[in-house]
């Protein structure tokens, strides 16, 4: 099994520093995904090293991506924030087959979909393709 990365996007300061902390507290390795990488896909962003050269208009939200968290590590780290004071990020995804390759801003408009359905009271609310059996 890969080892678990906590991809974050639009993190600074005391926040980043509390997230980075509690990630280390569970053997979370943290990569600071730039907006130069935005283009590459969210699965290869969580197994290399840093890199890319996109310049097209990034989005500024806050966003996580828990890559490789077995179920229970997930939660764990979930209560982890928590308990330390560390205020939710709005935009959170597990790394899944579909997504993994999705680059960052289609993840992006996804999770913000989603959270706008959530607002709303509405069903959940999927524009990715069924896969054909």
């Amino acid at each position: 099994m890969k080892p678990p990365v906590l991809l974050t996007y639009n993190l600074h300061g005391d926040r980043a520093a509390k997230i980075r902390l509690v990630a280390m507290r569970f053997r979370i390795r943290v990569r600071g995904v730039l907006a130069a990488e935005y283009d590459r896909p969210v699965g290869e962003l969580a197994d290399t090293a840093p890199g890319g050269s996109w310049e097209g208009e990034a989005f500024s939200d806050e966003m996580l991506v828990m890559a490789h968290f077995p179920a229970p590590l997930l939660q764990a780290f979930l209560q982890g924030m928590r308990r330390a004071g560390v205020r939710p990020v709005a935009l959170k995804a597990v790394l899944t087959p579909t997504n993994a390759a999705w680059d960052s801003n289609a993840l992006h408009a996804e999770l913000c979909k989603e959270r706008e359905a959530i607002s709303a009271g509405s069903a959940s609310v999927h524009t990715f393709a069924q896969e054909d059996s």
